[in-house]
């Protein structure tokens, strides 16, 4: 695919505890002590990892595998300021991704409350600062996601947070989790409505999975200039009518999609993104989960794309430019843009 063979790559969508290669975290796991459930890296990387043929259901991998041990993994803040560096240097020297946004809950990276949640904020920033000094064409910004399983007073010490570090390279806002019934975005307006008025830009996880109806609500009351992922709206006209209308981006990630059984398979997502074309629905390619699902790296991904025919080399390239011109980041300049 040489229309992309050395362009740089935006990247808008990409969770900091599954932008962590294996290699890293075992790493980690061992200069902090971390009792692993395995001893054989082999067996580490087998269990983490997810693929096209290894397929894992989402919720199922965030009880299975991702709470109970990459949650615990990337938590205080030694580890949080190696995540931080190791995601985004190695995206600009392996993928020449050279700009990146890196979402991720604070509240969850402090070990339940173990570490001092500034502290670990200040962590992350490091670590973002350390790969923006290292990678001189490098723009960065760090998302803050609030989490679906938490009550709102939690919730809106994300915001304050996102809030009191926007000055440092905080970018944005975005909720995030598997789904659950006691949350509602129309509880959120407020807060929404506080972090647009601080700057933030926001994005929200929605329609991703089957059954998840709540795409109608989030554009209503959190009025985000992007959602993640957000490919159940390929089933529904009106909505793409409304995206279109509101000049809103979707975050696709289709081998996460497929790799988490978001959709069934190859052919169904070939049907969402040539559905989006056609109703003019701009989207732009992620990975979600860059170190965690096989081949999945971003370029990587789009390669897949193109050999598999769901997109064709110069739509991958308006994915791309369309990634650019909707990030949060306020301008580009590297480390420059947060002094």
């Amino acid at each position: 695919m040489d229309i992309l063979q050395k362009q740089p790559l935006a990247e808008l969508h990409a969770h900091l505890g599954t932008s962590i290669s294996a290699e890293i975290l075992w790493q980690i796991a061992h200069t902090s002590g971390f009792k692993l459930p395995v001893r054989e890296f082999a067996d580490f990387r087998d269990r983490i990892m997810l693929s096209p043929e290894h397929r894992i259901e989402l919720n199922t991998y965030f009880r299975d595998v991702y709470n109970p041990l990459l949650h615990k993994l990337a938590s205080g803040s030694h580890i949080v300021e190696q995540g931080v560096y190791h995601a985004m240097a190695g995206a600009y020297h392996k993928q020449n991704i050279t700009l990146i946004e890196l979402r991720n809950n604070p509240l969850k990276h402090n070990n339940d409350g173990e570490y001092e949640l500034d502290h670990v904020i200040m962590s992350l920033l490091r670590g973002m600062e350390r790969a923006l000094l290292e990678c001189r064409h490098l723009s960065a910004g760090l998302i803050f996601a609030m989490a679906r399983e938490f009550p709102v007073a939690k919730n809106a010490i994300v915001i304050e947070k996102a809030i009191k570090y926007s000055r440092r390279g905080v970018v944005g806002i975005d909720v995030a989790g598997p789904a659950t019934a006691s949350f509602h975005f129309k509880d959120y307006a407020e807060l929404f409505n506080k972090a647009r008025a601080a700057g933030l830009k926001v994005t929200v996880h929605s329609g991703e999975v089957k059954g998840a109806d709540d795409m109608w609500e989030a554009l209503e009351y959190a009025k985000p200039a992007r959602i993640g992922h957000g490919i159940r709206a390929a089933y529904d006209k009106p909505l793409m009518k409304e995206l279109v209308r509101r000049k809103v981006v979707l975050e696709v990630c289709p081998m996460s999609n497929i790799a988490t059984k978001a959709v069934e398979n190859v052919d169904e997502m070939k049907f969402i993104l040539r559905t989006f074309i056609e109703h003019k629905v701009r989207f732009c390619i992620n990975t979600d989960w860059p170190e965690m699902i096989e081949g999945c790296r971003l370029r990587h991904q789009m390669e897949w794309l193109h050999a598999e025919g769901l997109l064709s080399a110069e739509e991958i390239a308006a994915c791309n430019r369309t990634a650019f011109a909707a990030s949060f980041i306020p301008k580009p300049g590297g480390l420059d843009a947060y002094l």
